[in-house]
Formats: structure tokens, sequence, C-alpha cells
């Protein structure tokens, strides 16, 4: 026997020693090594299984728990009852004070322009008013004059007045009934005061009262 053949007695007690198993053939080759060694090209239908070999990543313990909250309450959302009571109504709660409001409006712009003759000669209108209580010689002069002129431009003031709040607060959604209702008893008051002022000054107004007291 030659001495190649002869296992070497300096090796043979370290590998007997050796607990661990000896590699197989290809046993630590990848498959393209292995595919490149046997000289055949490498199947590539089992990459796919390869890819879900690939460990996951880890997950923190609190972001599983954030994940399992989002999800409860994701589905909690899906599964919630449906509501209760009397359907949402699409109208706007102030609708009907904002259609009060542009009616009163349109009702003072009305009455504005049919008084306009009335305020250009306000001492016939006032000597007619006069002659249904039964003063049928009261003569107004100029002071009714002036005072008509007066309470006209009073009147369009304050109707713009209003018109222009009114719509500002029908546009912001607040209460505006009370803007044409307020301008209304501010026009009454104005116009009391210029007939006690055009009465004060007309003498023959307090000589017929007088007469007839």
């Amino acid at each position: 026997m030659s001495a190649a053949s002869d296992p070497d007695p300096a090796a043979t007690p370290a590998a007997t020693s050796d607990p661990r198993p000896r590699p197989q053939y290809g046993e630590y080759a990848t498959p393209q090594e292995v595919a490149n060694a046997r000289g055949i090209p490498i199947d590539r239908s089992n990459e796919h299984v390869e890819r879900l070999a690939v460990p996951l990543p880890t997950v923190q313990p609190g972001v599983k728990t954030a994940l399992r909250k989002s999800a409860a309450r994701a589905t909690g959302l899906r599964h919630a009852p449906p509501p209760s009571g009397r359907p949402f109504s699409a109208r706007h709660p102030g609708q009907a004070s904002s259609m009060l409001t542009v009616l009163l409006l349109v009702f003072g712009i009305w009455n504005t322009v049919i008084a306009i003759p009335t305020f250009l000669d306000l001492g016939t209108a006032l000597a007619r008013g006069f002659a249904t209580l039964g003063y049928n010689s009261v003569v107004f002069g100029s002071a009714a004059h002036v005072a008509g002129i007066v309470m006209l431009v009073f009147s369009f003031l304050l109707l713009i007045a209003a018109v222009g709040l009114s719509l500002r607060r029908i546009r912001a959604g607040r209460s505006s009934l009370w803007v044409p209702l307020v301008a209304g008893l501010i026009w009454a008051l104005g116009y009391l005061v210029a007939t006690m002022v055009v009465v004060a000054n007309t003498p023959g107004v307090l000589a017929v009262l007088q007469n007839h007291s």
C-alpha cells in the first residue's frame, strides 16, 4: 500500500474529535453556485419561495398595541349603529327670521317711496289731518315745508342703514329681525318730533287749539 493512500496519523485524531458533522456536497453553497458547478441554468421558479423565506421585520410591542387600537376603532366605526331620532333638517335655523326681515325691509322701502309727496308738502298733509279733527282754519307755513324735507332725508338715511345692517347680519347667520323693527320705531319717533316742532312754530295752530279748548 502506498504512502499517499495512508491517512495522516496527525490529522486523524483531530478529525475524529470534532463533534460537528462533516458538510455534504453543496450544503453551504447557494443555488447559483450549485448551478454554476453543475453547468446547468438555475431554475427561477423557486425565487418567490426564497423571498417568502426572508424573515419579517420585528415590530415593537408599543407599535403592535397602537395598531390593534387603531384597527379596533376602525372596526367600531364600520359597525356603529345608525343615528336615532329625527333626521337633520337642511333648512337654516334663522331662515324664517331672515324672510321676515326682508319682508319688513320691503315694506319700509314701499312706505318711504309713497311718502315722498307727503313730505314734500307736509303743511297740506298736516292741515288735512287737523281738518279731520274739526280744526279747519289751521294753516301751516314754512316750518312744515322744512320739516318735510328733513323727514324725507332722515327716512332715506334710516332705510339705507337698516338695509345694510340687516343684510350684513343675514350673511353672517345672526339674528336680524330686530333691525327693521328698531328702524321703524326710530322713524315713528322722528316723525312725532318733527310734527311737534312744526306745531310749536306755527302760531295759528296754538290759537286754534286755545279757541276750541
